[in-house]
């Protein structure tokens, strides 16, 4: 069955094209998901999750700020002719060096997570699924006297077949 493309006109001046993201995105564990999204049955794009992470009895999502002007999503491509797919890279800046920081750097690092991560323009994008997960390498940092100051860089990344919008809810309550 051959791919069919869709015309991609451009802007009709109604468009919200603000750059970075939201101050607040969405960090999941692999270990507490017990059912990843999906599509709809027939959607209109396969590539919109519209059913929702379903999360183990007490699980949540994990709500990680970045100060404004401070996060960035790149969702480079990745790979050779006839092999590509998508090495996305979200940098956050977390202000700060307290123990709850500390903590959350300390667990994180070696752990797998997937991330909903809120556009300016109300989309969401997802990074990760059930089958690629991504990495979490965070940097505290103490800055200088004169610059940027105490905080965390997080850079999350990994490598995705496909790139996903999510349109269901996030699971901010703890799973039943």
């Amino acid at each position: 069955m051959a791919i069919e493309y869709k015309d991609l006109l451009g802007p009709n001046g109604e468009e919200n094209n603000m750059g970075g993201t939201e101050q607040i995105v969405y960090l999941i564990r692999k270990s507490d998901v017990k059912t990843y999204p999906a599509p709809a049955a027939a959607p209109a794009n396969k590539y919109v999750m519209n059913t929702p992470y379903v999360l183990n009895t007490g699980k949540k999502a994990m709500q990680l700020y970045t100060t404004e002007d401070m996060s960035e999503l790149d969702l480079g491509s990745n790979g050779e002719a006839d092999g590509k797919s998508f090495k996305p890279m979200l940098k956050l800046f977390y202000p700060g060096i307290d123990e709850d920081a500390i903590q959350f750097i300390n667990d994180v690092k070696n752990d797998k997570v997937n991330m909903l991560v809120p556009l300016n323009n109300g989309k969401i994008i997802q990074l990760g699924s059930g089958k690629h997960f991504m990495t979490v390498s965070p940097e505290m940092k103490t800055g200088t006297v004169s610059g940027r100051g105490l905080g965390t860089f997080i850079e999350i990344s990994g490598f995705v077949p496909n790139i996903l919008f999510y349109s269901a809810a996030v699971p901010l309550t703890p799973a039943p």
